[in-house]
C-alpha cells in the first residue's frame, strides 16, 4: 500500500484512539516519523492535519480578527464622542 497523506492521517487517528491521547513520535517507527514529517512538516502540523489538535494558526487568526473588531468599535466610539463634543461647542 502506498503511504499517502490519507494513510498517515488514518494511522495518526488510530493511534490517538487506541492510546487515548495525542500520538507521540515514539509511537511510530523512525521511518514512519520521517515520512509523516516529510509530508506534513513539523509534528504538530501532522496532528493538526489529522484533526487531533487545534491549529494555533487558526486560533491566532481568530484572536486577531476579534482584536481588530474591538479596535474598530473603539475608534467608532471615539469619533462619535468627538463629534458630540464639537456639537456642544457650537
Amino acid at each position: 500500500m502506498e503511504n499517502t497523506k490519507e494513510y498517515y492521517i488514518s494511522l495518526l487517528c488510530e493511534v490517538a484512539e487506541k492510546e487515548g491521547r495525542l500520538p507521540k513520535k515514539s509511537d511510530f517507527s523512525q521511518d514512519d516519523v520521517n515520512r509523516i514529517k516529510g509530508i506534513f512538516g513539523p509534528w504538530p502540523w501532522a496532528l493538526e492535519a489529522a484533526g487531533l489538535k487545534e491549529s494555533k494558526q487558526e486560533a491566532r487568526k481568530e484572536k486577531n480578527r476579534e482584536k481588530h473588531l474591538r479596535s474598530h468599535e473603539r475608534r467608532k466610539q471615539f469619533k462619535s464622542a468627538q463629534s458630540d463634543t464639537k456639537e456642544d461647542k457650537i
